[in-house]
């Protein structure tokens, strides 16, 4: 009885695979960065606190338009960030489509000024990351490369 192997076949299915591979992760890490947005926080880590809905702030005592939902909506929504936060949430939630794919991995950018100042942090204002590298969405992405890998063989 003897066993082929068609390496033919196997390298056909892997060039596949890549490219549903670059396809699947920015997906999956778009998704990722979107639900930082339900947590209000990042890798296990919560935002820091906005002044709007710390007792004793000028931001808390004085609302600037009647009525206190202010003190209760989710960190980078109410506020100041109600038009910024709006429009960088949609902007993490369309990475996906205008992500830079490459031979070896893909790049994803949020190319909004203010971005970088929420997701790094600056010396007035606290980090409150909502984008990057993290240990557990690197398993996640192991785990689908191999997922993908396995039908294969």
């Amino acid at each position: 009885m003897s066993n082929q192997f068609n390496f033919v076949d196997v390298q056909q299915k892997l060039i596949k695979a890549k490219r549903e591979i670059l396809v699947l992760l920015p997906n999956q890490a778009q998704n990722y960065f979107v639900s930082s947005w339900q947590k209000q926080g990042f890798d296990g880590k919560q935002w820091a606190e906005v002044q709007r809905r710390k007792p004793g702030f000028a931001a808390y005592k004085y609302p600037k338009t009647k009525g206190l939902q202010r003190r209760t909506q989710p960190i980078l929504i109410g506020s100041g960030y109600k038009k910024r936060g709006g429009t960088l949430r949609r902007a993490v939630s369309s990475m996906s489509r205008t992500a830079t794919i490459q031979n070896d991995g893909f790049r994803m950018i949020v190319d909004l000024p203010y971005a970088s100042y929420l997701n790094d942090g600056t010396d007035k204002m606290p980090q409150r990351q909502f984008i990057g590298q993290t240990v557990e969405l690197t398993r996640m992405q192991e785990q689908k490369i191999n997922e993908i890998i396995t039908r294969i063989f």
